[in-house]
């Protein structure tokens, strides 16, 4: 089953049936929404920006941050030309506004730009929104647009290479528990940490280019693919993830590509935050309990070996994730799993509200819920202390931090390679000097908790062959 993407619709007018149907079959194309990810300072795109800026001075006497508005143009108009085919873009306003947005672009600034776009024709509406009382989601659909040959033609000379990376996206952002965009000020992104994240990421962009990372067609792989954002929730105590749009693909995708002209392989910490939660809370490297001293799998939870390994892992998850055990068991009565009809790969998702479930309830009913929650306590006793408390974003900082930890060994001996969250992808021939890298970021990190025993992990070949992985954490630091 293939999950359509949605968005919050824009409601300005009330559809017809007829064009419920065409954004229906719009959407089977899986149009993307537009991120304002560009930029450029081709004489086209200037030229362009300024018309542009011009256009909508004329309906404002007074314009609040006029200084910002030629490089928002830039950032807006190099988007949209490097955007081929449809886009979608929702124009309702309480999503630009302060507080809100969920994007750091999106702010009024671009939404008044792009309305100017439309009234000059330079974007047109191909479906219109779709308002939640019509949508089968029960959230509806934001309005389609596609650039028109009038602003194809004001960028004629216009090349792939005349575009940059936005430059002011940030590296390091917060949100809130709904997802939105937490305001940073001014001096934030001017400190010296923020910067020293900031030199790492280009930094690593800029070996991944040198070194040549390619699909599995040998075309260069977009940078803008590959632009690592480290994203906390809340305050700079939580979360604290290494983010990038590669990581969203499947990872059959991600393992063909090539690295230096030579396929990759990937080092994935096996048992990531239980490791995590044993080492640094509990003083060892493995369990004690009478059943899972036998089973090294934190997942294998009795009486439920039917279920994926990876439903297991996510159900696990959920139970350190959440703040109370009342709240496991809602989040986990809310969690659907469906079989990808492309990648044929297992998806999951946990709803909240009204939003249209797919696919088949994990458990039953909450008895059955809290029947998987016993049989875990039972099974694994040394995490019963860390369910329901909201350890999850905590692990997710220490994992973070042992990626940050991996970047800044990478850079000193300039090895490329692409973090997903705690798992690595380098050319195959480089599998022993990522475990190396690993090990002593592992040590940095976590200290004397990281410094005895072994560190279980999985190698998967470019062939997708998987192999167990033991790394000795008593040796010394590179």
């Amino acid at each position: 089953m293939n999950k359509p993407k949605s968005l919050s619709s824009n409601v300005s007018k009330k559809p017809s049936a007829g064009t419920l149907q065409g954004y229906r079959e719009a959407v089977s194309d899986e149009v993307v929404f537009l991120s304002i990810r560009r930029y450029s300072e081709h004489p086209e795109v200037y030229a362009a920006a300024d018309l542009l800026v011009k256009e909508f001075s004329k309906t404002r006497q007074r314009l609040k941050n006029k200084d910002k508005l030629p490089k928002d143009a830039k950032k807006l108009i190099a988007s949209i030309w490097m955007h081929e085919g449809l886009f979608r873009f929702t124009t309702k306003a309480e999503h630009f506004s302060k507080g809100k947005r969920k994007q750091v672009w999106m702010t009024n600034r671009t939404l008044d730009l792009f309305n100017c776009m439309r009234g000059l024709k330079w974007v047109k509406e191909v479906k219109g929104a779709i308002p939640p009382y019509l949508a089968k989601n029960e959230i509806g659909f934001s309005a389609i647009y596609t650039s028109t040959d009038t602003f194809k033609t004001l960028l004629r000379s216009l090349t792939k290479e005349d575009i940059t990376i936005n430059p002011d996206l940030p590296c390091v952002l917060r949100k809130n528990a709904d997802k939105q965009v937490i305001e940073e000020p001014e001096s934030f992104y001017s400190s010296k940490p923020y910067k020293e994240h900031q030199s790492l990421i280009q930094a690593h962009l800029e070996r991944l280019r040198r070194h040549k990372t390619c699909w599995a067609d040998d075309s260069e792989i977009d940078p803008i693919e590959l632009l690592l954002t480290r994203q906390f929730t809340e305050d700079f105590a939580h979360g604290g993830r290494w983010y990038c749009n590669f990581q969203n693909k499947p990872k059959a995708v991600r393992n063909s590509i090539t690295i230096g002209g030579k396929p990759v392989g990937s080092l994935d910490i096996t048992q990531c935050h239980p490791m995590l939660i044993l080492r640094i809370f509990k003083g060892k490297e493995s369990e004690d309990g009478l059943f899972s001293r036998h089973n090294e799998d934190v997942y294998q939870v009795a009486g439920f070996e039917h279920l994926d390994r990876g439903i297991r892992k996510k159900a696990v998850n959920t139970l350190f994730n959440a703040n109370n055990e009342a709240e496991a068991i809602k989040s986990l009565g809310n969690t659907h799993w469906w079989i990808d009809g492309i990648t044929s790969e297992v998806e999951i998702e946990t709803y909240r509200g009204k939003k249209k479930r797919w696919g088949s309830p994990i458990f039953k009913d909450a008895k059955e819920v809290k029947k998987f929650i016993g049989n875990f306590k039972l099974v694994h006793p040394d995490f019963v202390d860390a369910l329901g408390t909201g350890i999850g974003l905590q692990l997710q900082g220490f994992d973070g931090a042992v990626t940050h930890q991996v970047l800044k060994f990478s850079e000193s001996i300039d090895l490329p390679l692409i973090p997903i969250h705690e798992e690595y992808l380098v050319a195959e021939d480089k599998k022993a000097v990522v475990e190396e890298v690993l090990r002593s970021s592992i040590q940095v990190v976590l200290q004397k908790a990281g410094q005895y025993g072994t560190l279980s992990a999985k190698w998967t070949n470019s062939l997708g062959d998987e192999t167990k992985v033991k790394i000795d954490l008593t040796g010394k630091k590179l």
